[in-house]
């Protein structure tokens, strides 16, 4: 594999670490106000799994850099891509780039007769695209006071679904592949991440030619 694209899986691992640290964080938070009630302690948890989302999408943009950074800079307004963060906008345009471009969960891999081994495809108990871009818009409307001129938040409320929410995040992150196509460089990258947050593993897969990512 090329040096460019060595360091840019580095970069993917570090923000993939640091979505996994910031879960952690957030767990801690939510055990926190279960016990206290203090309302910034459970503020502080939707901050982080809100920063979270937004580092599993700028992990995103690394196996898509050179092309992401071309698309961007054709952009009317605010065409410096090293200035997003908005994890909407950023799967907005790699879905323009690469449409298989969110991780993969998976299944443990298991060995083959012909000596080989298979990742099947997780089912259920993880953070799917859809799920992903509904919670990412939901919590935004948590980061800032209250109006009290304003419709309640009913963030109590919100306390009860973010432990699935967290769960489900460590669901998409614990094994996942994310596909490259590139004209330099077309294949997967298979990501096992740490809940304890140490550096993930990877392993990486090279593509002889242009491939089709099936759907189940």
């Amino acid at each position: 594999m090329a040096t460019s694209e060595t360091s840019l899986q580095v970069i993917y691992t570090n923000m993939v670490q640091e979505a996994t640290s910031r879960l952690n964080a957030a767990q801690g938070f939510l055990s926190s106000y279960g016990m206290t009630k203090n309302l910034p302690e459970l503020e502080a948890a939707v901050l982080q799994i809100r920063k979270s989302l937004e580092s599993i999408a700028l992990a995103s943009i690394a196996p898509n850099k050179t092309q992401y950074a071309t698309f961007r800079a054709m952009a009317m307004d605010s065409p410096d891509y090293t200035k997003d963060y908005h994890a909407g906008r950023i799967f907005n345009t790699l879905e323009k780039i690469n449409k298989d471009f969110y991780p993969v969960a998976l299944l443990p891999a298991v060995r083959q007769p012909d000596g080989t081994h298979h990742f099947g495809r997780k089912q259920s108990g993880f953070l799917s695209k859809k799920r992903f871009e509904s919670v990412y818009d939901r919590l935004g409307k948590y980061l800032h006071a209250h109006n009290p001129w304003g419709t309640e938040k009913h963030l109590h409320n919100l306390a009860n679904e973010l432990p699935q929410v967290i769960d489900q995040a460590f669901g998409l992150l614990d094994l996942h592949v994310t596909f490259i196509r590139t004209p330099q460089y077309k294949g997967a990258w298979v990501i096992e991440a740490s809940r304890a947050g140490n550096q993930p593993k990877v392993i990486t897969s090279v593509a002889k030619s242009d491939y089709a990512v099936q759907d189940s």
